[in-house]
């Protein structure tokens, strides 16, 4: 592997067809299944690694990727030391606080001392609210957030919306955005210093694609 970039994409969700596509673009093609988690690439000198866009930070980081395409999202609740190289522009939505319709409150700043919030994003969501002064008990959950205040588990959720289309339909409103999220191309530290020239070529070709 000596000399090899590793380069880690989403095996599964909405940035990973995308992500492959990229690639291929850039005629980097993998040789290996679904079910391979490393794969050779007609790229000599590129593999690409597989795995959940949740988990790609943290390959980066200990260096078991050199690179990695996520989002900004998931870098940002991560929080871990890494390099942001590049917006990919793609996978764009918007992290939000969202309550019931019904409610009065107009904005996040209005929510309640004590509130429950649901959400997957337990880091971002207790850091946006201690920025606001407002304590707020956290409830992980991962997926289907928006039934949660229908069934009275919690008074708010932060999600991500790219339409509004979901919020709406399970009697929502978004009252502020935490973040704007797109796919974003990542670099382990060590790696950007150590294979420098072979990353640039690889940023390139990605900027040309």
């Amino acid at each position: 592997m000596s000399g090899e970039l590793i380069i880690a994409i989403p095996n599964k969700g909405r940035l990973k067809e995308p992500a492959v596509k990229l690639l291929a673009k850039m005629g980097i093609l993998t040789d290996g299944s679904d079910r391979e988690y490393l794969s050779k690439t007609t790229d000599r000198e590129v593999n690409v690694l597989s795995v959940r866009a949740a988990d790609i930070p943290v390959y980066v980081y200990y260096g078991i990727a050199d690179l990695g395409i996520t989002g900004k999202d998931i870098i940002s609740e991560k929080g871990l030391d890494l390099y942001e190289i590049m917006d990919l522009g793609f996978g764009k939505c918007d992290l939000v606080v969202a309550v019931r319709k019904e409610m009065p409150y107009k904005s996040p700043s209005d929510i309640p001392q004590g509130s429950r919030v649901a959400t997957e994003f337990s880091n971002i969501t207790k850091r946006y609210f201690d920025g606001l002064g407002i304590q707020v008990e956290i409830i992980e959950l991962r997926g289907a957030m928006e039934i949660a205040p229908s069934l009275g588990l919690a008074d708010a959720i932060v999600d991500l919306t790219s339409t509004g289309v979901t919020l709406e339909r399970n009697g929502l409103k978004s009252i502020g955005k935490i973040l704007k999220s797109s796919a974003r191309l990542i670099c382990n530290k060590v790696s950007y210093k150590t294979k420098y020239s072979a990353i640039e070529m690889v940023t390139t070709k990605m900027r040309d694609a």
